[in-house]
């Protein structure tokens, strides 16, 4: 099931992914591997190219240690 979101909720979600991501000092590279998908994908993600599937949101999520929904917020 893909997630169909505004092209600026995609770009929310991808800012959110890449502002854990560097608060861990994770790589995208290391990410990746954490959450069992490509380099390449996590980068179209953090850049807000969307489609992209609920699993994707929770396999991330789960490698940055951080709820879902968290990654679907507009942060303060």
């Amino acid at each position: 099931m893909f997630l169909q979101f505004t092209e600026e909720k995609y770009k929310t979600i991808g800012l959110n992914i890449m502002y854990y991501r560097r608060a861990l000092s994770l790589t995208q590279s290391e990410l990746a591997e954490k959450a069992k998908m490509s380099r390449a994908r996590v980068s179209d993600i953090e850049c807000g190219k969307g489609p992209f599937n609920m699993e994707s949101i929770f396999l991330l999520a789960q490698a940055l240690g951080v709820d879902p929904v968290r990654l679907l917020q507009e942060r303060e």
